[in-house]
């Protein structure tokens, strides 16, 4: 069945559509917030944060107060993979990639992004967030954006001309990482954008 990347509320009984001031889909202008991925461990999606600007893992400036929504994706919304696309295999071909709301041929979740934030019809921003200074982290995000874009992309294809160059925020990293040009190049063969590696974002 067609996936609603846009679908309030979640199935996540403890996810932001019910327990957090900005929630799913809300229209905000602040001009400056943050997104904070704290509860990651306890399978809680990520919230914006308006204060408490220590815990944020991701800043956005908004100076001018223009009027965005946030939606979560990453425990929040069940994408199932349907086709025989493997991620961890950069040669495969898009065309082989296929994801619906139900489990019908037992392949699993696919890897997912933490959510996106969007101004409508505009623009969409997809973002990770990492906290690692070593390791797979930025092939690892590559990889959720990947999967996440296409299935965004196969439900939602009238959208697909607004996906902006997603961003994976790690402020435990602090360098280049060494295969960042190939993850891009990767990503942008998959999906027609590069990803972008910081840690803010500034509406416009």
């Amino acid at each position: 069945m067609p996936i609603n990347f846009f679908s309030v509320p979640c199935n996540n009984q403890v996810g932001n559509c019910q327990t957090e001031s900005i929630q799913c889909h809300f229209p905000f202008s602040n001009d400056r917030f943050g997104i904070s991925d704290a509860n990651a461990n306890t399978r809680i999606p990520a919230i914006v944060l308006l204060d408490n600007e220590n815990q944020w893992d991701f800043t956005i400036e908004n100076p001018k107060n223009i009027e965005i929504k946030y939606k979560a994706i990453d425990y929040c919304l069940d994408i199932f993979r349907t086709g025989t696309y493997d991620v961890s295999d950069d040669n495969s071909s898009i065309n082989e990639f296929s994801s619906d709301n139900v489990n019908t041929i037992d392949r699993g979740i696919i890897k997912r992004c933490e959510g996106f934030l969007y101004k409508d019809d505009e623009w969409i921003l997809f973002f990770e967030i990492k906290n690692r200074p070593k390791g797979d982290w930025l092939i690892d995000a590559r990889r959720k954006f990947e999967e996440t874009i296409l299935s965004f992309k196969e439900h939602h294809p009238n959208l697909s001309h607004i996906i902006i160059e997603p961003i994976v925020s790690n402020k435990s990293f602090f360098r280049t990482h060494q295969s960042e040009m190939i993850q891009k190049k990767i990503l942008k063969d998959k999906i027609g954008v590069e990803l972008k590696v910081q840690t803010n974002f500034t509406v416009d």
